[in-house]
């Protein structure tokens, strides 16, 4: 999987994913469990592991996928978070 170009999708996907796992633990941290955040966490979760799924060759492949997508989202976020910050100064 890290060695195939993704398309925009699976990238925007990951990244939203990502977002939306870190946001609903942080709720978990702070108010609980609920249905809703049990809901999005899941839905979350799905997003990053269907396409890590589909992309992978075996058994191994997928559970290093879904890190990698978490961890490419992750950096998505971010460099989108710095190029807006920048294109504001520069």
């Amino acid at each position: 999987m890290s060695n195939d170009v993704k398309p925009i999708p699976v990238v925007i996907l990951g990244a939203i994913s990502s977002l939306f796992l870190i946001l609903t633990l942080l709720y978990i941290l702070i108010a609980g469990f609920d249905a809703i955040s049990t809901v999005i966490l899941v839905s979350a979760f799905s997003g990053l592991a269907i396409p890590a799924v589909i992309y992978a060759d075996g058994a191994i492949e997928c559970v290093t996928g879904v890190f990698e997508m978490f961890a490419e989202g992750i950096s998505a976020i971010f460099s989108g978070i710095l190029d807006a910050i920048g294109s504001l100064f520069g």
